[in-house]
């Protein structure tokens, strides 16, 4: 039996954010990847994506995380 890879197209944005930490005020910095990939099972009421939409809603999902507050491991450790 044969088998085929198929590599489908990674579409979206490296974003980066920098706050102030929730607990303790300290300075922050975050870097976090969306993507998604261009293929034929990736739909949107039954009509395959396009590179556009794709786009668009890792867009969308960057600002949103963006707006989320922060906390630093020390912080979540409890240490003071």
């Amino acid at each position: 039996m044969r088998t085929e890879t198929i590599r489908f197209q990674a579409i979206g944005l490296t974003v980066r954010k920098t706050v102030k930490c929730s607990g303790c005020g300290k300075r922050l910095s975050r870097q976090r990847r969306f993507e998604q990939t261009l293929n034929p099972y990736n739909r949107r009421d039954g009509i395959p994506k396009t590179r556009e939409q794709i786009f668009e809603e890792e867009r969308a999902a960057a600002a949103e995380w963006k707006q989320q507050p922060e906390t630093c491991t020390a912080c979540l450790d409890g240490a003071p």
